[in-house]
């Protein structure tokens, strides 16, 4: 009698498998909950920012010309190197030590450099200078 229950058993989950497609719904249309409403406007609103900034970069380069090329350990523009070797006293005693990454602005692409460079005196002066870049020429602001 044992046997006959679980062949019995059995028998039920097999008709149960057969038969899923005639009793299962496979269309039920369930309104979105609100969680999944809010993720998709979340969704939208980041792709219409993602499109401005886009959109901002386009003008700019438009504008002011491709964004500049940064040397890769400090992330100084090389239009900026070329601005040192033209204004410094002592374009040789230059060291460079990180620059801000490059952003967009009214003015131009602008960025913020930090750099020693020799005074006189024979002595290392810090310095911290603004630049904006235009057409691939820098400018101290």
């Amino acid at each position: 009698m044992s046997i006959m229950k679980y062949i019995l058993f059995a028998l039920v989950l097999f008709g149960l498998w057969v038969t899923e497609p005639m009793w299962r719904h496979t269309d039920t249309a369930t309104p979105t909950s609100p969680v999944n409403e809010h993720i998709l406007e979340q969704k939208q609103t980041k792709n219409e920012e993602v499109n401005v900034e886009t959109r901002f970069l386009k003008n700019l380069e438009l504008k002011f010309g491709p964004r500049p090329s940064v040397k890769e350990s400090t992330g100084v523009p090389s239009s900026v190197y070329t601005y040192w070797r033209k204004t410094l006293q002592y374009p040789d005693s230059l060291q460079e030590e990180t620059c801000s990454p490059i952003r967009g602005s009214e003015a131009g692409w602008t960025t913020v450099c930090r750099y020693r460079a020799k005074k006189s005196f024979d002595t290392l002066e810090l310095r911290e200078d603004r630049f904006i870049i235009k057409n691939g020429n820098a400018y101290k602001k």
